[in-house]
Parts: C-alpha cells; sequence; structure tokens
C-alpha cells in the first residue's frame, strides 16, 4: 500500500537525516512511530496515562532502573499503602497500579530506623498477570488485597 506524507518545508531536512540514518528505507521507522501513537493515545482514551518509575532494584543489586508503562496508579508513590511493625520503626510500602494490559504492577521498599539511623531499603518492581496471582505472592498479599478494595469487588452473578 502506497501512501504520501506531506512535511512542511522547515522539517526537510529532519526527513534528510533520519532517511540517511534509516539506509534509505523510512517505512519501518515511520510504521513503529505510528504504532506507539496508537498504543499511547488508545491508552489514553481508556483513562490510562504513561507512568515512569526510577528505583534502585533491589533484585538487580541496588542497580539504578528506570521503568515506563500506560497504567493508572491505585495506590502511588506519594500516597503508598503503608504498612508498620508493631513498635512503629520500620515500614513496609506498595505501590500499586493497573496497566492498560490489564496487569497488575506492584513497586515495594521498605523505611524504618535502626539505632536512630533512617533507612531506605531498594526497591523491587513486579509485574503479575492480575490482583488474584499478586494475592499468591505473600511478599505483595496484603497490598493486592487492599487493592481488590480500593477498585471495588466485582459482583460475581450465579446461576443457581
Amino acid at each position: 500500500m502506497n501512501k504520501t506524507i506531506y512535511l512542511p518545508d522547515d522539517e526537510a531536512e529532519t526527513w534528510e537525516k533520519a532517511r540517511r540514518l534509516a539506509n534509505e528505507k523510512l517505512s519501518p521507522v515511520i510504521v513503529k512511530a505510528l504504532k506507539e501513537f496508537v498504543k499511547s493515545k488508545s491508552a489514553e482514551a481508556r483513562g490510562f496515562e504513561r507512568i515512569e518509575l526510577a528505583f534502585d532494584d533491589e533484585d538487580d543489586n541496588g542497580l539504578p532502573k528506570r521503568k515506563a508503562f500506560h497504567g493508572r496508579w491505585v495506590f502511588p508513590p506519594k500516597k503508598p499503602l503503608k504498612y508498620w511493625d508493631e513498635d512503629g520503626t520500620t515500614g513496609d510500602f506498595y505501590c500499586v497500579a493497573v496497566t492498560a494490559k490489564d496487569n497488575v504492577v506492584m513497586y515495594t521498599w521498605s523505611e524504618g530506623s535502626d539505632g536512630g539511623e533512617h533507612y531506605i531499603t531498594h526497591g523491587r518492581f513486579r509485574v503479575y498477570p492480575s490482583l488474584a496471582k499478586a494475592a499468591e505472592d505473600p511478599t505483595v498479599n496484603a497490598a493486592a488485597l487492599a487493592a481488590s478494595v480500593e477498585l471495588g469487588v466485582p459482583v460475581e452473578e450465579l446461576d443457581i
């Protein structure tokens, strides 16, 4: 299929640079950009936003990571779900998001004080296919249950 793209005259230099960088094959570059545009706009139309999270990854020796996806926060980083131990010195923090592909993101970390010193552990970023699967993981079970309640428990219609 042949399609024509019209560009303003002041973008001719950009076109030529892109053509050279793509070894004269701009179609794959354009299709990739169009797919990303459609994915982004479709997610936004369904009420999702692009979420970007930067953290030091506990599961990868504290290496800094950045993850981005389209989703909606249930418990955002600015207002995480918090569970403190009995004496209030150590807390586990949970951020939960639902993605545009109906997966569940759990971002967790711990904070506390030890002998007067405040500490924050590196974060953990996990993706689950559903809240039910997340609830099977004992490290995030409480957050998955709280997110289920926050999102509203659907009614199961029974034909009995």
